[in-house]
């Protein structure tokens, strides 16, 4: 079976892309499958298409987003390779196969959904809506399969008309053994981590308020906010406001996250809206305690007070007691540590979730 797994644009920041990485290996697991992966990336302007290379991406090149010349490029290539499948990811695959479709490819679609569109930019917000309602169409009436990455995710296509039929949930999964290295860090203090795109949707102002609190109360931490994005400059001014710099770094983008996880003591992620955090599937491989927000599949991933500690979003007091809580808590830190990593030994493991997306791909 071949199946054409493809990605508009990549970036490594996001679950998507970490995703189609892992979805490039499918012939690893299951010898009848062949796998062509595929981006569709704007010219000379990706740092990252070195990771591409790697995997054997073929790249089709666009001057920028109002260059189209990629439905002629990407229907020839489907024409010359023949897959059995179209396989996209996100609201940006959703559209792409939407519109091969339109200009005559008959294969069959396959649309992974990560949920709603959240724009970064007052600027995208102006697409928001047709990013949000399009695909839902698309999954509708041109999908063959919509592979969900929660059952929160596919609770909200069959919300949106989706028939159940065509809606799988597929959990992320990333490669069971833990990379090595250790990030060295304040031995004095609980090592607090994040590691996220930094957007509104993210939730770290009321992460820093959080702290700010925690400070004054006099406990002993440091925060290291990993990552990029447009709220970057907004937080590290906040911070400065809450007199929070000897407290809180921002190392910005890092490609070495398992060793940052590594080296740290306590992950949390203040998110308003997941669907299922990659991010926290790092956090557990690594045998962390983690404080998360109860919204989208982050209870499917980590259960309240069995392997991690939820609460409310845009919630800071009630995000400050449970950090207050494992920051005064060894063995309470330990338990739901051992926990977390037995809970992703058992369910979401690059490889369970290879052999079940390989399932659905068969019985489309």
């Amino acid at each position: 079976m071949k199946v054409l797994n493809l990605i508009w644009g990549f970036t490594t920041g996001g679950g998507i892309d970490k995703c189609f990485l892992a979805y490039a290996k499918m012939g690893e697991v299951d010898k009848e499958m062949e796998v062509v992966n595929v981006c569709i990336s704007f010219s000379d302007a990706n740092p990252h298409l070195g990771l591409l290379s790697a995997i054997g991406t073929r790249i089709i090149r666009i001057k920028n987003r109002r260059d189209f010349s990629w439905i002629r490029k990407l229907k020839a290539l489907i024409a010359q390779e023949r897959p059995d499948v179209l396989f996209s990811h996100g609201f940006n695959g959703a559209i792409v196969l939407w519109m091969e479709r339109l200009s005559g490819v008959k294969t069959d679609i396959v649309l992974t959904y990560h949920g709603r569109y959240n724009p970064p930019t007052a600027s995208r917000r102006l697409v928001a809506a047709l990013f949000n309602l399009l695909p839902v169409w698309i999954y509708r009436h041109v999908a063959k399969k919509v592979i969900c990455v929660s059952e929160d995710s596919r609770r909200q296509l069959l919300k949106r008309g989706v028939p159940a039929f065509k809606a799988i949930t597929v959990y992320n999964g990333i490669p069971a053994a833990v990379p090595e290295g250790r990030m060295a860090m304040d031995g004095k203090v609980i090592n607090i981590v994040s590691c996220s795109r930094i957007d509104a949707i993210k939730g770290l102002d009321d992460l820093l308020q959080a702290l700010a609190a925690l400070k004054e109360e006099g406990l002993a931490f440091h925060y290291y906010m990993i990552g990029e994005g447009p709220e970057l400059e907004r937080l590290q001014r906040l911070c400065r406001e809450l007199s929070l710099d000897d407290f809180v770094s921002f190392p910005g983008y890092q490609s070495n996250i398992a060793e940052w996880l590594n080296g740290a003591d306590i992950y949390v992620s203040s998110s308003l809206q997941e669907n299922h955090s990659v991010a926290i599937l790092e956090a557990m491989r690594a045998g962390l305690a983690i404080v998360a927000t109860e919204v989208g599949g982050n209870g499917e991933s980590v259960r309240n007070r069995q392997e991690a500690l939820l609460v409310p979003p845009a919630n800071a007091r009630a995000l400050g007691e449970a950090l207050k809580t494992l920051l005064s808590d060894a063995e309470l830190r330990r338990t739901l540590a051992q926990a977390a990593r037995k809970r992703f030994e058992a369910v979401f493991t690059e490889e369970m979730m290879l052999k079940n997306l390989i399932g659905a791909l068969k019985n489309r």
